[in-house]
């Protein structure tokens, strides 16, 4: 699986204790060793679990150990007297060995008393200045290019001895040098015969040198990528000529025709005001029933009801009123992301109420809160303010406090408001260039051969697109991922903004699934894995669930909007599970290996995309035959055929 070289978050034990659960018998054990005709013994290793917590203590109660092991009391005793109704649970083990039990509680114990000490208040400042200073300082050689990091380097850990101890280790580490000149002696001594060859070592580029500073190669490639791929570029201008002119006066049609009447030509507008309407029917429902307006089962119903309306009632708009595959396409996905939203504030809200004491514990564990965060509970979270916060913000699960940021850095939106205008600039560039030129040859094939392409022919094409849609994929992914959602984060001061982690770095494709979309991740396992697993099914059912449910909804985020229902985005999602078992194998049989990587970036940028290029391509013009007939004698058959799927014409 995939290796994360730190984890995600650090949660000290600090103002923590230990409480012992006592035990609880192992049926499973005691039955079978009974089946033999003898019967267990629950005192026996395995007879019992052995259970036992780690809670947060109330602040009353904490007790701190200064650096002269004198114990400063903010207002109570030891563990043994805190209130039961004020602790929060944090976490829970258990261990089918009595002893083992003994020693996790001792051990975690002890580290929670060290985590109330002047002594690691003063580790913890030291470690923060020590990566401050190897961040601004990185090790590089004299002539050489700074080291190519690709991610933080791991800070190691030092102990702070005593001042005596210091002391006495100072003195191991000095020498003094024998000559009396040697303050003022500058002469280089380099004799003829002096050994140029001392060692034995491998060449630079063998097996067994040192970790080599590839960064000149690096630098090297992304020339060569560059001018390679501005010889593509010019080689498509000279055939097909500069297609953003043209792309221009069409954008200006489609403008004026939804001047005219913006309700019948622009049902985006519409669209957009249906999905407010849902968001504020579920605000009402939530109000109704934190009230006890309504009761539980009919207040979900009418969620249930609700939610769903908002994806079912914008699919009818786009299938039936928007013809343009790009605009139908924002909207569906507008609606989708609601919809998922929604549920997630169903959920969520359902637990706090059911159990008054939740939102306690999801305080306890969420850092960086605002005051309005720290003193909120249920239900004064039922605001409309609260579910347009997170109807907007970059995420799709619903808690009652966000990690928020102190201020707006406005530096950080121009920036990230700048990049996400380059981005999309580049990816219209490409699309409109490169991709649909491309596919209208395409669409001149199927013409001239009645619908029929051979293979060479679709390999041919599959070349051609592979390159262009992996950069438009690459700058979709940075536009949206890292700068728009970024910039909403921080116009929203939403302060957790891991929105993505190192998919690149993928050996196995369920890594990939798990890296890439963190907010969808974090949803389907919340609101479908888990569900899953607590309804009966098995981890490996579970999964099977949260991708045949992605597969569905990727389907459909395409073919809506193209108006031809297909199976090919649902193919290629399903098709991912065997890939999953392929490099979970590779990787069990030769850990570290990159062939799982390759597989990853072969399947997905040089043949899954270009190749669903291609197949809905030839749905949507075998689908628009008829159409395309018609708006040949108006447009030119690159806008009336191709443009349309890539935001270049508005006709269709």
């Amino acid at each position: 699986s995939h290796e994360d070289k730190s984890p995600r978050y650090i949660l000290t034990l600090k103002n923590c204790a230990v409480r012992d659960e006592g035990s609880k018998v192992n049926k499973r054990y005691l039955k079978k060793s009974g089946s033999g005709g003898e019967g267990g013994d629950k005192n026996e290793v395995g007879g019992s679990f052995h259970v036992f917590s780690v809670y947060q203590r109330p602040i009353a109660t904490v007790t701190t150990t200064t650096s002269n092991n004198n114990k400063i009391s903010n207002g109570g005793g030891d563990a043994q007297g805190d209130d039961e109704g004020e602790i929060i649970p944090l976490l829970r083990f258990s261990t089918q060995s009595l002893a083992e039990k003994t020693q996790w509680m001792t051990l975690i114990s002890q580290s929670c008393a060290y985590c109330d000490s002047e002594e690691f208040a003063i580790q913890q400042q030291f470690k923060k200045e020590e990566e401050e200073a190897l961040l601004r300082s990185p090790n590089k050689k004299r002539g050489t290019l700074p080291n190519l990091i690709f991610e933080t380097p791991t800070v190691p850990l030092r102990s702070m001895p005593s001042g005596r101890n210091l002391t006495k280790m100072g003195k191991s580490y000095m020498k003094k040098s024998g000559s009396k000149d040697a303050a003022h002696s500058n002469k280089i001594q380099y004799p003829p015969s002096k050994p140029m060859h001392r060692q034995a070592s491998p060449s630079y580029l063998s097996d067994g040198a040192h970790p080599q500073n590839y960064r000149g190669m690096f630098n090297l490639l992304i020339i060569i990528l560059v001018i390679s791929n501005f010889r593509l570029l010019l080689d498509t201008v000279s055939k097909h000529g500069f297609i953003l002119d043209e792309l221009r006066f069409s954008l200006q049609g489609f403008s004026e025709g939804f001047s005219e009447a913006p309700l019948d030509n622009f049902p985006f507008v519409s669209g957009l005001l249906v999905v407010q309407a849902f968001v504020v029917f579920a605000y009402l429902i939530e109000k109704a029933l934190s009230k006890g307006w309504v009761s539980t089962w009919f207040g979900m119903l009418l969620h249930f009801i609700n939610t769903n309306a908002t994806l079912v009632v914008v699919i009818m708009i786009v299938w039936y009123h928007i013809q343009h595959p790009i605009v139908g396409a924002g909207l569906v996905m507008q609606a989708t992301i609601t919809w998922m939203k929604l549920i997630s504030y169903n959920h969520a809200n359902s637990d706090y109420r059911q159990n008054l004491a939740t939102h306690k514990a999801t305080l306890a564990l969420v850092k960086d809160l605002d005051e309005e965060g720290l003193q909120i509970s249920y239900p004064m979270n039922i605001t409309l303010k609260n579910i347009y916060y997170f109807w907007f913000a970059p995420t799709l699960t619903y808690q009652i406090a966000f990690p928020r940021t102190p201020y707006i850095r406005w530096g950080k939106v121009v920036t990230h408001t700048l990049h996400l205008f380059i981005s999309a600039t580049l990816v219209a560039f490409l699309a409109a260039q490169v991709v649909a030129p491309n596919l209208d040859l395409l669409i001149k094939d199927l013409e001239a051969n009645k619908g029929e392409l051979r293979y060479q022919v679709i390999a041919d094409y599959l070349l051609k697109l592979s390159i262009t849609s992996t950069y438009i994929w690459l700058l979709g992914f940075y536009g949206f991922f890292h700068c728009f959602m970024n910039l909403t984060a921080e116009l929203l001061r939403f302060g957790d903004r891991v929105f993505y982690q190192d998919w690149w770095n993928a050996r196995e494709v369920s890594a990939y699934w798990r890296l890439w979309n963190m907010p969808v991740h974090y949803w389907l396992v919340r609101h479908l894995y888990f569900p899953s697993v607590r309804v009966g099914f098995s981890k490996t059912g579970a999964t099977f669930v949260v991708f045949f449910f992605s597969a569905i909804l990727h389907e459909v985020l395409i073919s809506v909007p193209c108006h031809n229902l297909q199976i090919w985005s649902f193919l290629a999602m399903m098709g991912q599970l065997p890939l999953i078992f392929i490099t979970k194998m590779i990787d069990k049989r030769m850990p570290n290996s990159s062939i799982g990587n390759f597989i990853f970036w072969i399947s997905f940028c040089f043949i899954g995309q270009p190749m669903a290029m291609l197949l809905y391509t030839i749905d949507y013009w075998e689908h628009n035959q008829e159409m395309v007939e018609v708006i040949e004698e108006k447009t030119p058959k690159l806008l009336a055929t191709i443009a349309s799927i890539f935001g270049a014409s508005s006709k269709l």
